[in-house]
């Protein structure tokens, strides 16, 4: 248990490290605050000295170092993305610099200046995300090398436990020493085979992993229970890979009926009302402000598209929208009318473009007008692309999980998009990043993408300028 007590040991160190490092950035982004806006920006009459304000600041710091640990920030992040993990720490800076103001206000200890609270939250979030990139970088480098790493053993040897040892291995600055695996015969050549089923108490106890995952293919499930009961008796922390992960989510949730646990084994984060909600609000606001800055470019888009073939400015085509429901996606027409709009794939080399066509298909101008598609809420700003009726049809039947994509409302920019993934491109590489990104939704994931989008996202490399229009 020794190796297991100076993990534990290095672990506990690391908490107090980081709650020391949370309520120094508490106060400096406080002080940084303070002088920015009463000595840069010259404010007036400042309420308190700065002493007094750091003092008050550095005895209420508590109250973001707990809401850091009941949003889970000083648990072992050795799986978490990091933008995940700043998203926490975004919205544990929300309620914590609301409660700040909140204790000012009700006991009266002194009147705040709202510019200096909102420079205040800036900087933290800052800070706090800075600290986080640190960390993360130097665990990283940590675990590469082979230090604070938690031993595991893989129950099993079929395509699952092979298929969970690969995973492992792939991702060192997980942290993970797989120490062997037990069962009939070996995952892998370089991993030692530690026993039979009926060997792992033994096993258990004479190398006291960490952890134990449970991967068992189908034809063994019967082995389950009994493994469950020899693991559950060793006293060891227990993992179970189920064994139709294939058709799990990364994030299923799990739900108790009349005594019964359920696996919602698709779980979508933008069920959920409130996320939804704050979704729809961010598609607002920023389709609306994009719809004034872009409507310059509109306008010549409109009347270059009007000039370089006969037919409408406006493209309009069916598309499945969220629920498999139907409405209009709005395009500049980049093509002369043709019969085969609701059934023809373009491609990159697509006959039907016009010359201007093409220019705007390469530098995304065509699709401009759908800013008008998220502010009616058919659409969102990132979100799976958006496929005509026809084309679901047949990828529904032939890519797996395909009609997941409409759980969630289609987008201008996507995950797939920014990954080079458009076009005339792969879709079940498409539709593997569009999982990803419903799985792992957040608001950070979605301004990730929108940063990332004009530079990898707009400009289609691929699209060619030369078109066969005679």
């Amino acid at each position: 248990m020794m190796f297991t007590d100076k993990l534990e040991r290095s672990q506990q160190k690391l908490n107090i490290l980081n709650i020391l490092t949370d309520i120094a950035a508490v106060v400096v982004a406080m002080a940084v605050a303070y002088v920015l806006r009463f000595y840069v920006f010259i404010g007036k009459n400042p309420f308190v000295g700065l002493g007094n304000q750091l003092l008050w600041t550095g005895v209420l710091s508590p109250i973001f170092v707990l809401l850091y640990g009941m949003f889970g920030l000083y648990n072992s992040f050795r799986t978490k993305s990091f933008i995940n993990e700043l998203s926490s720490v975004v919205l544990c800076n929300v309620i914590g610099t609301m409660l700040y103001m909140d204790v000012f206000f009700l006991f009266r200890l002194v009147d705040l200046s709202r510019w200096m609270m909102f420079i205040f939250f800036l900087a933290l979030n800052i800070f706090m995300g800075v600290v986080l990139y640190v960390q993360r970088a130097y665990l990283k480098r940590v675990r590469q090398r082979g230090v604070c790493r938690r031993k595991l053993i893989i129950v099993g040897s079929g395509t699952a436990a092979r298929a969970y040892y690969r995973g492992v291995m792939e991702n060192p600055d997980y942290g993970y020493s797989v120490l062997g695996s037990i069962g009939p015969e070996r995952i892998a050549a370089d991993l030692p085979l530690l026993g039979g089923f009926a060997d792992i108490q033994l096993v258990f106890d004479r190398l006291r992993p960490h952890e134990a995952v449970i991967a068992l293919d189908v034809d063994k499930a019967g082995y389950l229970k009994e493994l469950l009961l020899s693991c559950e008796n060793s006293g060891v922390k227990l993992l179970l890979l189920p064994i139709t992960y294939e058709y799990l989510s990364s994030q299923p949730c799990m739900e108790e009926v009349a005594g019964f646990p359920l696996m919602d084994i698709r779980r979508v984060k933008l069920d959920d009302f409130s996320f939804s909600f704050v979704k729809r609000v961010f598609d607002i606001v920023v389709s609306s402000i994009m719809i004034v800055l872009t409507s310059p470019v509109m306008l010549v888009a409109a009347v270059g598209t009007k000039l370089s073939s006969p037919g409408p400015v406006i493209f309009r085509q069916k598309r499945v929208g969220r629920h498999k429901k139907l409405f209009y996606m709005l395009k500049f027409r980049s093509m002369c009318v043709n019969d085969t709009q609701d059934t023809g794939w373009s491609t990159c080399q697509d006959a039907r473009r016009t010359k201007f066509g093409s220019f705007m298909r390469r530098y995304s101008i065509d699709e401009l007008p759908q800013l008008f598609n998220v502010l009616r809420g058919d659409m969102s700003l990132v979100g799976p692309r958006p496929e005509v009726p026809y084309h679901v049809e047949v990828f529904r039947n032939n890519v797996p999980l395909y009609l997941v994509r409409n759980r969630v409302r289609p987008g201008m920019t996507g995950w797939s998009q920014v990954n080079g993934l458009r076009g005339d491109t792969s879709i079940e590489e498409r539709v593997r990043y569009d999982l990803y990104y419903i799985e792992n939704w957040s608001l950070m994931f979605d301004i990730k993408i929108l940063l990332m989008t004009p530079f990898k996202g707009i400009v289609n490399k691929e699209e060619s300028l030369i078109t066969n229009e005679q």
